[in-house]
């Protein structure tokens, strides 16, 4: 499988603005197509104040990479395994909300990085 380059990072160190649809209502895969034709560079999806589910988060950021709109996942508070099967499903980011520490960011961080560097499990499988 090809890499996907997050855009969002690119332009930012490009020193670029970037420009993002927020997503908690809608779940359609139709998503990313959306906020490209918008002319939006990622989508923000909220899954600590909404009702959307894993399975539909997931189908959305995998429907994403292919647009080129990066997507994010914003998960409940401290929910680690939430973000890694995110991450897995295709997330170029993930944002752990009401974070009071630096400790608890190093321990978030560390969870969403493979090793040696954290301590994220490799998912296996295809399609």
């Amino acid at each position: 499988m090809a890499v996907v380059k997050n855009q969002v990072k690119k332009r930012l160190a490009e020193g670029k603005i970037v420009a993002s649809l927020n997503v908690s209502r809608l779940r359609t895969v139709e998503i990313p197509q959306i906020a490209k034709a918008c002319g939006f560079q990622w989508i923000f999806i909220d899954l600590e104040h909404s009702t959307m589910d894993l399975d539909v988060a997931g189908q959305v950021c995998a429907a994403s990479l292919p647009t080129g709109v990066s997507p994010i996942v914003r998960v409940p508070e401290g929910d680690t395994t939430r973000a890694t099967r995110i991450l897995d499903a295709g997330a170029q980011g993930v944002v752990f909300p009401h974070v009071e520490n630096a400790d608890e960011a190093r321990r978030f961080v560390g969870a969403c990085r493979y090793p040696p560097v954290g301590s994220r499990s490799l998912a296996y499988g295809g399609p």
